[in-house]
């Protein structure tokens, strides 16, 4: 009978212990995903590749519940090349290149600070069937934002193109499908950097998106430490198998930008109208665009692409693009890529 007792008390002792850590586990929460992308792929006129035709990362992001709706949040992302193991070459590639923030969301929305995408550029992707995502057929990846740096200071030579250090971000909660998103720097650096650019304010940026009915709405305006400004327009609509989407942006530079990226034109503009269309696990995507000055001296540069992906499985994407570029002063220019992706 004593021993009965005793296995009875352990029994339950050794139930609360899990019932306590089942509740624990329910409270806070750490996820590893990613994606794994790889390509045989022809950029223009230069040589046949095999790598990264859309991104490959890996990240960490976690979340504890601290009560009364409240919650406490972290996110390291990091990118890498497929055919070396290498962190991506872009800029000066620091580890956690995609994203390191750690913050706070509750009632109010969310805060988050480190490094991180702005809202124009963590938004702008619904816009483009290759979710600005595809070096081989994404239009979007040639002329959203033209010649503006997002961190024109920080993360190599010439700074970042959609993310900044040193930020805070704020993401309000929805409401009727509306949205604010809001960054800002953090720091100011008067110590010129290599390119001697000096911070002569703080970026600031912010995006009111909406969603419903089958519409995606963005408007969004931002400007960075050396006061270049750049604004962007989306408009998506599509509730059923076939979705059409429409983007347009304007970028203004400071002379400084100008002097060191050897843009002539204060001004750059440009456009594109694309759509996708989905027949079960077949994804039809199609997309014209201008650049209406062009990079240096280009001139005005129209593209289209083309594209079909394959979903094998929830996690498992195979995929094939093809991407043509028309330049107002130089020879045309053709890519084509096949690859495949898988995220865990």
């Amino acid at each position: 009978m004593k021993g009965r007792g005793r296995y009875r008390a352990g029994a339950a002792a050794l139930g609360a212990w899990l019932g306590l850590s089942a509740g624990a586990a329910a409270e806070s929460s750490v996820v590893l995903y990613g994606t794994v992308d790889a390509g045989v792929y022809k950029l223009a006129r230069g040589p046949v590749s095999v790598g990264n035709i859309q991104r490959s990362y890996w990240g960490i992001k976690g979340v504890e519940d601290l009560g009364g709706g409240y919650a406490a949040l972290f996110h390291l992302q990091s990118r890498f090349e497929i055919d070396s193991g290498r962190l991506e070459a872009s800029g000066a590639g620091p580890l956690f290149y995609g994203e390191s923030t750690v913050g706070l969301s509750g009632p109010f929305g969310k805060l988050r600070l480190g490094r991180a995408m702005t809202p124009l550029w963590a938004l702008d992707w619904q816009f483009d069937p290759w979710a600005n995502f595809d070096r081989v057929a994404s239009i979007a990846w040639q002329i959203y934002h033209p010649s503006y740096r997002a961190d024109p200071y920080r993360t190599g030579a010439a700074g970042d193109y959609s993310r900044v250090n040193n930020g805070v971000f704020y993401d309000s909660p929805v409401l009727a499908g509306w949205s604010a998103h809001l960054s800002v720097n953090g720091e100011r650096s008067q110590v010129p950097d290599g390119n001697g650019a000096v911070e002569r304010r703080r970026g600031l940026a912010g995006a009111v998106n909406y969603e419903g009915g089958g519409w995606t709405a963005l408007a969004s305006a931002e400007r960075n430490s050396v006061d270049d400004r750049t604004y962007f327009l989306g408009l998506a609509y599509g509730p059923g198998a076939t979705r059409i989407m429409v983007s347009a942006n304007l970028t203004e530079l400071s002379p400084f930008s100008q002097m060191q990226l050897g843009e002539p034109r204060r001004r750059r503009t440009s456009a594109m109208l694309a759509a996708v269309h989905r027949t079960g696990a077949v994804t039809w995507k199609a997309g014209i665009g201008r650049d209406f000055q062009g990079y240096g001296t280009e001139g005005a540069t129209g593209y289209a692409s083309l594209g079909v992906s394959y979903a094998w499985s929830p996690r498992t994407l195979l995929y094939a693009g093809l991407g043509h570029a028309r330049p107002g002063h130089l020879a045309s220019r053709t890519n084509v890529g096949l690859g495949m992706n898988h995220s865990f």
